[in-house]
């Protein structure tokens, strides 16, 4: 049976991991962070840095689907430090891409930014065959990254799938990363605190329950069509302070909000364009805004009950 390699420890591989392991499937996951408890038997959880050749080397020994999910940076801070976001995710992946080759890894699954490899859209919802012209730095690396994986298919032979991924959220989204408006806003909301948004909240964005994404990336290990890259997200447009209006009803008090200048690397809209996800790989969202809602604050006030609560910077109840 093949072995399934998740690269990265956080939020989506996390839970990828759970899933995987519950189809009766050998799972290894590499990346920082001790292992849950109840970890179910046919996962291998190796807690070390990703950049340790020989723990990569082990952790791909006999692999046949490697996910990559890790990163280094968040859009804020690859704009704060290129050059960590190009060492800790252009070229690490370079790094991964060489190992894998000579391990025999059969395909890889990359988790890429539909929200920034774009950059400004010239219409929405945005295909995948629209230009590809990021405005941060973020965006760039990742853009990169694709295009290492089309060489490598190119030349050796590594069969890859690329998914553009839209704005995951949910539960076990690591409050202490800067990144995520909807589990950033509820948050701020649960503790009484001042939600702060930069610019007039008109920007729109593609919103996407992290139960969405996992069936996305479980899918995608077995794709065998000619396209290699798919969109994925919600298809559906939202407004931060649509967001804000959608979040209002769960709360008593009104929730308080500052409005900052706008950042210059951030797209004023991004739609994703996710037909075809749904006619090549059968994968369509399932999980309402209003439901995803609802679990997420029903996560958050619940009992902090084992250490990956606490190390996602979840609140205590």
């Amino acid at each position: 049976m093949t072995r399934h390699l998740i690269l990265g420890h956080g939020f989506i591989g996390h839970k990828l991991a759970l899933r995987l392991a519950g189809m009766g499937l050998p799972v290894r996951t590499l990346g920082h962070g001790a292992p849950p408890a109840n970890l179910p038997g046919n996962i291998d959880w190796i807690n070390a840095d990703i950049r340790n050749g020989s723990a990569l080397d082990h952790a791909l020994s006999d692999a046949g689907i490697v996910y990559h999910l890790f990163s280094a940076t968040v859009p804020s801070s690859a704009e704060q430090n290129p050059l960590l976001d190009q060492e800790g995710n252009v070229a690490l992946t370079l790094e991964l891409l060489g190992r894998a080759v000579k391990a025999g890894v059969r395909k890889l699954v990359f988790m890429s930014s539909g929200g920034t490899v774009y950059g400004v859209p010239q219409y929405l919802p945005i295909p995948e065959t629209a230009a590809t012209h990021p405005i941060s730095i973020y965006g760039a690396s990742k853009l990169a990254i694709e295009n290492y994986l089309h060489c490598y298919q190119h030349l050796y032979g590594l069969d890859y799938t690329v998914l553009r991924l839209s704005n995951p959220y949910g539960e076990g989204q690591r409050l202490d990363r800067k990144q995520g408006a909807i589990t950033t806003f509820m948050a701020k909301a649960v503790n009484g605190e001042e939600i702060t948004i930069w610019g007039d909240g008109g920007v729109v964005r593609d919103y996407l329950h992290v139960d969405d994404v996992i069936e996305a990336l479980v899918v995608a290990a077995h794709a065998t069509t000619r396209e290699r890259v798919f969109n994925i997200g919600s298809g559906i447009g939202m407004s931060l302070n649509e967001i804000l209006a959608a979040m209002q009803p769960l709360f008593s008090e009104p929730l308080t909000v500052r409005y900052l200048e706008s950042r210059p690397f951030d797209v004023r809209a991004n739609v994703l364009d996710i037909s075809r996800a749904r006619e090549q790989l059968g994968w369509h969202p399932r999980i309402q805004l209003s439901e995803g809602l609802g679990r997420l604050l029903e996560w958050m006030r619940s009992p902090i009950d084992s250490p990956e609560d606490a190390r996602g910077g979840r609140l205590p109840a």
